[in-house]
């Protein structure tokens, strides 16, 4: 008889055994985001983006918050492959999952519009990997190609955060390739336009502005400082992000031109009198830990401990910066884990 790997939480956490697969057992397999995105292919990213945008899957959470998918969830995502592979919008696929009811077992063939012959698509590279290989090769058309393809099920602040930023820190704390310090520069120059974008999207309400200028010499944004804009974004700040290379006057002038409230500098090093206030704005500085490369397994646990490190350093400036312009306490920051 065929076996399956089973993981059943229970009081003190999850337990995984291998049982037999009776169908009555079935519904009770439920696997956690990464296991799903191995059975199906289908990136975290894009699972989590049919269930909030478009409501396609309703996977079940754990006290934590966690999501546990069952078989039916599972093969609800295959279906959704299948009628998307087969030319579908997914305002039509959320229709047509509706109309089949949780257990279907119909095809595209049988449900979706006649279309021409097509040969069979395969899922999309992850996003991640994507935005990597163009700054490596430096290859402005794959990165266009990726936002396009990221948009569809993405917000764009989903985008930045969980895709171009992860990118950023995943290849900073890579051993060098050719020219990486310029596709590092590369790469981080177009996040910051994108996290201008999001920034100014219209229909934002208005909120007092907070600017950030890097300081950090010979270093554009890098993947700590973007994180912070993310993180005060979400506070319902207007994040400026000051451009690299200006002199401190103009420095000053674009953030009195801004009517910055407060203005955060990054760097390195503390200075040993810092400025208060500036441009009519108060002044905070933030030390960010810098990512550098590292090899095989020193990278993932390096890697871990400068999101620690970062987490407590963004926050501790955003309950800066909230208590100096009379806003609420921001809840604590969670950066994207992958």
């Amino acid at each position: 008889m065929q076996k399956l790997y089973i993981t059943r939480y229970v009081a003190g956490g999850a337990l995984s055994t291998t049982e037999s697969s009776p169908a009555e057992t079935e519904s009770q397999a439920l696997l956690p985001i990464r296991s799903v995105s191995q059975i199906t292919g289908v990136n975290p990213i894009t699972l989590r983006a049919w269930e909030r945008r478009y409501d396609l899957i309703r996977p079940t959470r754990t006290p934590a918050g966690h999501r546990l998918y069952s078989q039916t969830d599972i093969r609800t995502i295959q279906r959704i492959q299948e009628l998307a592979e087969s030319g579908m919008g997914f305002a039509q696929i959320a229709s047509l999952l509706e109309q089949e009811g949780p257990d279907t077992g119909g095809s595209a063939s049988e449900s979706a519009p006649p279309l021409a012959t097509q040969p069979h698509v395969s899922p999309p590279r992850s996003l991640l990997d994507r935005v990597m290989r163009a700054a490596i090769d430096l290859d402005p058309s794959e990165l266009r190609t990726a936002e396009a393809t990221a948009l569809m099920w993405l917000t764009p602040e989903d985008y930045l955060r969980e895709v171009l930023i992860e990118a950023l820190a995943q290849l900073e704390a890579r051993t060098a390739w050719p020219d990486r310090d310029l596709g590092l520069v590369w790469l981080a120059e177009y996040i910051k336009g994108r996290a201008e974008w999001v920034a100014d999207a219209p229909g934002r309400p208005p909120g007092p502005v907070v600017v950030i200028d890097n300081l950090v010499p010979g270093r554009p944004f890098s993947a700590g400082g973007l994180r912070l804009f993310t993180a005060l974004h979400d506070d319902q700040f207007h994040v400026r992000l000051l451009p690299t290379g200006l002199t401190e006057a103009q420095r000053t002038q674009m953030a009195r031109r801004w009517g910055a409230r407060a203005w955060i500098r990054l760097d390195t090093t503390r200075p040993e009198h810092p400025v208060r206030n500036a441009a009519g704005a108060r002044v905070f500085w933030c030390e960010l830990p810098l990512l550098e490369p590292e090899n095989g397994n020193e990278a993932v646990d390096f890697m871990q401990r400068w999101r620690e490190l970062v987490e407590k350093d963004i926050q501790h400036c955003r309950e800066q910066v909230a208590e100096a312009l009379g806003r609420p306490e921001p809840a604590p920051v969670r950066l994207t884990r992958h």
